[in-house]
């Protein structure tokens, strides 16, 4: 799978794909993309051939669907390039049939729609794996798994990178985010707006702002109760699908939704709902829940 800049050699260390044969040097070849075509560099001693030709070192030389390479002398390796179009940030699979899954910035559900287990999207200019028991950054070549099945991450630059909400101010210390639930009289609407210190952000209606403020009452609940902390608002996965009328697969998109669109807003990996062993919760921030503009309760996050 082809990057933008992609290095053939012998050294591990300087190329992307590692040849084994002996007269290959350490830094045999280059393959760039130009912006309207492939194209390929010799940079050895013993050459590359293209179709059985051999190419004059350090220049560039168009490639073309179908265009066989080899690298030096050995005909024991023969390359040949199956598909000339641009380089796309996406998941290549480890395993089965060897097509590109092309990544949307918003939402990319493992390992599908059906049976999400994780999501993999874009914030802030870079790539997240949202595993649902937390949220890692992805670095090019890193192995993305969900479902059985592998994927490696292949990190090419994105132009024109958009979000879909508007996002807070950055600043080097930001405040403890406080959430602000609005449901109608009827539940069927819910606005969420997040604070933080003076600036809100309107995060507008969505139907994962009802599984948040699902969430926040059962922290609500267990803190009237009297529980500690560390031990309210845990919901199992299955229990909270029944109380929503909905199935699990349907229940973690909307989970995943929910942690994309904050971490959007905020521009950080804040863990909004935390999971541990088929239970899920809202996290350790401060929320208030007002139902047509009346007050219903409110919690505060330890330490605040």
């Amino acid at each position: 799978m082809l990057r933008p800049l992609h290095t053939f050699g012998r050294h591990p260390d300087s190329c992307r794909t590692v040849l084994q044969e002996s007269d290959v040097s350490k830094l045999h070849a280059l393959v760039r993309w130009s912006g309207t075509q492939w194209e390929i560099s010799d940079q050895s001693r013993n050459g590359t051939l293209m179709d059985g030709r051999r190419l004059a070192p350090g220049h560039w030389h168009a490639l073309a669907v179908g265009a066989e390479l080899r690298f030096g002398t050995s005909t024991s390796a023969v390359w040949q390039l199956v598909d000339t179009s641009c380089p796309r940030t996406g998941l290549w699979p480890l395993e089965g049939e060897k097509v590109l899954r092309v990544l949307d910035m918003q939402e990319n559900l493992l390992p599908d729609p059906a049976a999400a287990e994780s999501n993999v999207f874009q914030s802030e200019g870079r790539w997240w794996w949202d595993r649902m028991d937390h949220v890692v950054p992805l670095l090019d070549g890193h192995v993305v798994q969900a479902g059985g099945r592998h994927w490696e991450f292949v990190l090419c630059e994105d132009l024109g990178v958009t979000q879909d909400l508007p996002r807070m101010t950055t600043s080097p210390t930001l405040a403890a985010p406080v959430f602000d639930f609005d449901l109608s009289q009827d539940e069927e609407h819910v606005c969420l707006e997040i604070h933080v210190g003076s600036q809100t952000l309107t995060l507008g209606e969505r139907i994962h702002h009802y599984t948040l403020v699902t969430l926040s009452r059962q922290r609500l609940h267990d803190a009237e109760r009297g529980l500690p902390p560390s031990s309210q608002g845990w919901l199992g996965i299955e229990a909270l699908a029944r109380m929503l009328g909905v199935d699990v697969p349907y229940l973690n998109i909307q989970l995943f939704r929910a942690r994309r669109q904050v971490q959007n807003a905020l521009g950080s990996a804040l863990a909004v709902v935390e999971r541990r062993r088929g239970e899920v919760r809202f996290g350790d921030y401060s929320f208030r829940i007002r139902k047509c503009g009346r007050p219903e309760g409110d919690w505060k996050a330890p330490g605040l």
